[in-house]
């Protein structure tokens, strides 16, 4: 039995009555474009609405309580749908269960706790080098940690969301940034003081990676090799991989301890798109080497000349999928002319950003019609 059914027709029937189903398919058309590096009619847009009055009267629950009950999650994961679908743009409809980065970590014994209860959980419980030493991967994952309320929680969704509505996976994280969870700040020192044992450890990391995926996929019904992930459609490689620890590596450091755990972690979903935070421009032309790494996305895009960036990012096949700030007073059409002018074509690009002054349909037509006279061949 459904507690809050009431809310949850309600919520639905406000997404599905504001929602172009149409624009849907066509923005999962123009990103699978991207993804195959080929043109679409247009690069991809997903706009973002903060305004949304449509839920006023709905009770919000916190993190905390969402993380102790599906069925408050699903219902402020649905909730998060209503500013997305109410532009119209090549996002995609999609929700996940959404308990935090220390999922897979969880498995091995950190236990999460909320520094407030409106805040994603911390993970703690950081394994000493003898407790990894003698770390196997656990033949009942699905036993261990969150995973029993992950399942539990990945099939609710399941049998209550109706067709128009996907699931993506939950927060997996990726090799290095599970090691740096499971080991905590000291796998920066046991890089230069245990090379093989940091190896160890981020082969295991990069195995549980893999096999943790795949049981989500397995649950959902999604192919290894495509998916989706929030607004995105991915149509060419199916996961997404967090990379943020590996950013305070220097690149020789990079080059042994990440790079070959990215690609082992990629290979199996025929490739996928890398995030992180902070400034990576060290590390760039090392993660663009990589056949798995179809598409970047930077946490922190102000760290970035953007003009040679997305150049060397498009020279190599690649795209580019996130935000890229608007300076303070640019108009929409200056804003959208400079981040189309280091493009040759319509290939490497999926922008995402929130609706600012202008109206949805003025942004999405002013987007399109400027690429009319920028790619006109």
């Amino acid at each position: 039995m459904i507690k809050h059914l009431k809310d949850l027709k309600k919520v639905l029937d406000i997404i599905f009555n504001i929602a172009d189903l149409d624009a849907v398919s066509e923005g999962k058309k123009r990103q699978s474009a991207i993804w195959g590096n080929k043109e679409p009619d247009y690069l991809p847009i997903i706009l973002g609405d903060w305004d949304t009055p449509e839920l006023e009267g709905f009770k919000h629950w916190t993190i905390k309580e969402q993380f102790y009950d599906k069925e408050k999650m699903l219902l402020e994961q649905l909730k998060g749908l209503v500013g997305i679908a109410k532009t119209r743009s090549d996002a995609q409809l999609s929700i996940r269960v959404n308990m935090g980065v220390g999922i897979i970590p969880s498995i091995f014994g950190l236990q999460p706790v909320f520094p407030q209860d409106d805040q994603m959980p911390w993970f703690i419980g950081n394994l000493s080098k003898e407790e990894i030493l003698r770390l196997e991967i656990p033949s009942d994952i699905r036993q261990r940690g969150l995973m029993p309320f992950i399942i539990e929680y990945l099939q609710y969704f399941k049998s209550v969301l109706p067709e128009g509505i996907h699931i993506y996976c939950f927060d997996t994280q990726g090799p290095f940034d599970i090691a740096h969870l499971i080991r905590g700040h000291q796998i920066y020192f046991d890089l230069y003081d245990d090379p093989e044992f940091s190896h160890r450890v981020l082969d295991i990391s990069t195995q549980i990676y893999i096999e943790v995926t795949k049981i989500f996929k397995e649950i959902v019904g999604e192919p290894l090799n495509s998916g989706y992930h929030g607004t995105l459609y991915m149509s060419c490689g199916g996961v997404r991989l967090c990379d943020d620890s590996s950013i305070n590596l220097s690149p020789s450091l990079f080059r042994e301890f990440s790079l070959p755990y990215i690609k082992r972690a990629l290979a199996p979903f025929g490739g996928g798109w890398v995030h992180f935070c902070g400034d990576g421009n060290h590390l760039l032309d090392m993660y663009l080497e990589l056949e798995e790494v179809k598409g970047l996305n930077f946490g922190n895009p102000e760290k970035y000349d953007y003009e040679t960036t997305m150049e060397k990012i498009t020279s190599k096949g690649k795209f580019y999928v996130g935000y890229i700030p608007r300076r303070e007073k640019e108009s929409l059409e200056d804003y959208f002319k400079r981040v189309l002018s280091p493009l040759k074509s319509k290939r490497g690009l999926i922008l995402q950003m929130n609706r600012g002054g202008e109206s949805a349909s003025e942004t999405l037509d002013l987007w399109c019609s400027l690429q009319d006279k920028l790619f006109s061949y």
